[in-house]
């Protein structure tokens, strides 16, 4: 009697120590975080333009596709969910009601490549779709702030 006793015990203590190591695993079962910077330093300087260029409207930086639109449902939703779903725009500008005028990506080298090319076409697609105006400028050529200017007036 005692011997089982001491077996049951033995089995609680191991079940409480195997939970009490459990509850510590998922506390610190995370991987180590790293900040960084929101914005490439091409994207901050055309960030800091489009906001001198632009003093009545909202500019918007790394916003995610999916915020612009919604996607009817239907045979299709999936597919363009998921195609748009985790895509950012590198900015977006806003009326000061924050109602969309234009969405804004700078290429770098890496647009160049068949891969990213297709992502693009998808991105493209869908903001022709919803009728949000795109503007592509290249990194080796950011625009200064009169023609952010000219071509965001220009959809307006």
């Amino acid at each position: 009697m005692k011997l089982a006793l001491i077996g049951v015990l033995l089995l609680l203590a191991g079940i409480a120590l195997m939970l009490l190591q459990s509850r510590r695993r998922k506390a610190g079962n995370l991987p180590k975080f790293f900040p960084r910077t929101l914005l490439t330093q091409p994207e901050q300087i055309l960030y800091l333009r489009l906001v001198e260029a632009l003093p009545d409207f909202v500019v918007l930086a790394q916003v995610q596709l999916c915020r612009l639109f919604t996607i009817e449902r239907g045979p299709l939703w999936q597919t363009w969910f998921n195609k748009t779903s985790r895509k950012s725009l590198d900015f977006v500008i806003c009326s000061k009601g924050f109602q969309v005028i234009a969405a804004i990506e700078l290429d770098d080298s890496s647009h160049n490549n068949e891969e990213r090319k297709g992502k693009d076409a998808d991105k493209d697609a869908a903001l022709e779709a919803a009728g949000i105006r795109l503007i592509r400028w290249t990194v080796k050529n950011l625009p200064d702030r009169f023609e952010i200017a000219r071509q965001v007036g220009q959809g307006r």
